[in-house]
């Protein structure tokens, strides 16, 4: 219902109810306008009670969602800052467990540090002793070189010597073998050549022939 006062074209004097004290001393009002009139005048009254208990409830309702809404931000506001603490005691109790590793692992490098200085120099002094001993090796091997090459180099000078006295020997045989081969290809020669002029006389006397029986026959 509309909080506005409403007009009626059949209130007619409805207007005059107002004033209570015109109401009872008027006479000028028949029974059924007056009727209407007292109806109209009690549902006036339950809505203008009506729209007053509505507006007190929305009222209450807001000033409630207000307070319940202001009670969740608080509550919030609790639960933030309780997070929060608690996010900063677990930082502290982190930052604390990180800087205690960092000092351990200081502790650890610089144990690290010193086992290697001391690995190093225990190296360096392999390393020299080392050193001294492939020093030696090799001086010895050097010794033992020399001393296979010479004897190689005499073994050598003797397995040319030999080489020459066999390559000699071997060059008379094989001049000798020449010499021979030489003259059996002479020896052969002659008898091929004479084996040719006997093979060309016969071609000779045959081709003699030939011509005296082409001449008789002619």
């Amino acid at each position: 219902p509309s909080a506005t006062p409403i007009s009626s074209q059949y209130l007619g004097t409805l207007k005059v109810l107002e004033d209570k004290r015109v109401q009872k001393n008027s006479t000028e009002f028949d029974n059924a306008d007056s009727l209407r009139a007292a109806v109209f005048q009690n549902w006036l009254e339950k809505k203008t009670a009506f729209l007053l208990e509505l507006k007190r409830i929305e009222k209450k309702k807001a000033e409630n969602l207000r307070n319940n809404t202001e009670k969740k931000e608080a509550v919030k506001r609790e639960e933030a800052i309780a997070s929060f603490e608690a996010w900063k005691k677990k930082k502290g109790r982190e930052a604390k467990k990180l800087s205690e590793k960092k000092k351990l692992e200081e502790l650890e490098k610089k144990k690290a540090a010193e086992q290697n200085e001391e690995k190093t120099e225990a190296a360096q002094k392999a390393f020299e002793k080392w050193k001294e001993r492939k020093a030696e090796y090799l001086r010895e091997q050097s010794r033992k070189e020399k001393q296979s090459e010479r004897i190689k180099k005499r073994k050598e000078e003797e397995l040319l010597e030999e080489k020459k006295r066999d390559n000699m020997s071997a060059v008379e045989k094989w001049n000798e073998k020449k010499e021979e081969y030489m003259k059996q290809k002479k020896v052969e020669k002659i008898l091929e050549r004479r084996k040719q002029e006997i093979q060309q006389a016969k071609k000779e006397e045959k081709n003699k022939k030939a011509m005296e029986e082409y001449e008789r026959w002619l």
